[in-house]
């Protein structure tokens, strides 16, 4: 049996906190062009056409974009394939 505790706080909310930078899909690209070793987080939907999503940290801020294709990424980043991807509503 779950404590009643624990099965509040299950049911309640994840509180995102920090800097969520939304970048253009050319600019995210960019950025990945200009560096070496990210962690590439991406998923990909499909409600009304696909929607990729992709995100990364860099310098303590975390950096996403969406695209309507999928972005190259090199094989200097290492790539991660979520199942989904959850940031705070804007």
């Amino acid at each position: 049996m779950i404590p009643h505790s624990t099965a509040h706080m299950a049911n309640q909310p994840i509180k995102m906190m920090g800097v969520f930078i939304r970048l253009s899909p050319e600019d995210f690209q960019n950025m990945l062009n200009r560096n070496e070793g990210l962690a590439v987080v991406t998923t990909s939907t499909s409600f009304f056409g696909i929607t990729y999503m992709y995100v990364t940290s860099y310098k303590g801020l975390v950096f996403y974009c969406k695209a309507k294709s999928q972005l190259s990424i090199s094989s200097r980043h290492e790539t991660i394939v979520a199942q989904t991807i959850s940031l705070p509503a804007m």
